[in-house]
């Protein structure tokens, strides 16, 4: 699969390059400038992570992944837009605000200011408590949980595989009105790492088998 990393020179971006490429996908680092993502790439020197600028990234990624900082989100979102249309579009950015708390924009969370700076994308949110720092150690497992939502069934899905490719396990939390909660529980892992000296903590869910598939609810007859 080709992946498209916005904003993707951090240490998130760069962290899901080295997974995912280290798992077969071709990534296309995007930033703002061509230039800064080439040289990004070139640092990482791996044979399957390129440099673009976000535009091209947006364009080339089959899955699209905004990994910017938040400060920068609306205006990326909104820039590359008309490039999202009908792709399914990761949202792993946490809106941290002053002292390390939850600041979500006015739409509620990051990912559904993504969904309406960009209608016509499949918006997921995910990797958002996940360690950059052990995403870019790929000699170790990385034994966290990827708790994801979004409102499409196919592009969830979609995240599962992709999650389950690095060697996570996707936790499927069902629509997208979930991701202000997956933003804060992020804001809590961050903190935790903080507050204990540690660098790779994050979230598992206890006691769900590997096989455990969400129960869908029935609809709800016509009235």
């Amino acid at each position: 699969m080709r992946v498209g990393i916005l904003g993707g020179t951090g240490d998130l971006g760069c962290g899901l390059a080295l997974r995912l490429s280290a798992a077969g996908h071709e990534v296309i680092l995007g930033s703002r400038s061509a230039a800064r993502g080439q040289e990004a790439a070139a640092r990482l020197g791996r044979p399957l992570v390129r440099g673009a600028a976000n535009a091209e990234a947006a364009r080339a990624g089959d899955v699209v992944i905004v990994a910017c900082p938040h400060e920068g989100h609306a205006a990326l979102v909104a820039d590359v837009a008309p490039l999202l249309a009908g792709k399914v579009v990761v949202d792993a950015v946490v809106p941290l605000g002053a002292g390390l708390t939850y600041a979500p924009p006015p739409e509620g969370s990051c990912a559904h200011q993504a969904q309406r700076l960009a209608p016509d994308a499949k918006v997921v949110a995910a990797f958002h408590s996940v360690s950059a720092r052990l995403l870019a150690d790929v000699d170790r497992p990385l034994d966290q949980d990827v708790l994801l939502c979004g409102d499409d069934d196919t592009a969830r899905a979609v995240v599962m595989d992709l999650v389950a490719s690095v060697g996570a396990r996707g936790v499927d939390a069902g629509g997208l009105r979930w991701a202000p909660t997956l933003e804060a529980l992020a804001v809590l892992v961050i903190n935790l790492n903080v507050r204990y000296g540690r660098r790779h903590l994050g979230v598992r869910i206890a006691h769900l088998p590997a096989d455990a598939r969400p129960r869908l609810r029935p609809a709800r007859p016509a009235p």
